[in-house]
């Protein structure tokens, strides 16, 4: 298996991936509620196990989040301190899709097993993310390798791992395109 650099995947798929801006305001707000979170999540054990850079894994999630809801219109953010596991299902639920966010240059982390698609963003900076696009769940248990995660007690709990397939995303730009694709997947 031959894995390219992130600059490679994400210069050669970029032309097909939504820029998002994120305003100050909204900056403001995922600030806020990362405040909140983060402390109330401290407290759950697998973060006990993992919990370096919980902020900034956090923050980045939440843009993620907010690109999507932009480029949607859906509104599904959970402003919530509650334990994870009221959580443990997709990030939009009613669509089955979770999102997933990553800073550039570093590859997403996922799930090893993956039973819902997810939608690949990345966070160039605090008022850029780009929408890259939908994977499928066949796409993402094929194209992920351990060897992206860089986090050696993250390496081993074993769960995770990191997703390359930037090539096989399928992009949308709004809502109704997203759904057009779900039912096609």
């Amino acid at each position: 298996m031959n894995i390219l650099s992130f600059d490679e995947y994400f210069n050669n798929n970029k032309h097909k991936f939504v820029k998002i801006d994120i305003t100050e305001s909204e900056q403001q707000k995922i600030k806020e509620i990362i405040n909140i979170v983060v402390p109330a999540k401290a407290t759950e054990y697998h973060h006990k196990i993992d919990g370096n850079q919980e902020y900034k894994r956090f923050s980045t999630g939440y843009y993620g989040e907010m690109a999507v809801e932009k480029l949607t219109g859906l509104n599904f953010i959970r402003y919530s301190d509650k334990h994870s596991n009221l959580y443990n299902n997709p990030d939009i639920d009613n669509l089955k899709i979770g999102v997933k966010c990553v800073e550039y240059g570093k590859f997403p982390i996922i799930f090893k097993n993956n039973y819902n698609h997810e939608i690949i963003c990345v966070k160039t900076d605090d008022s850029t993310v780009y929408v890259c696009g939908l994977a499928t769940k066949t796409v993402l248990n094929e194209y992920q390798s351990d060897s992206l995660i860089l986090s050696p007690l993250l390496r081993a709990r074993g769960t995770k791992t990191g997703f390359y397939g930037f090539d096989h995303l399928i992009p949308f730009k709004n809502l109704d395109e997203l759904k057009k694709i779900l039912k096609e997947v």
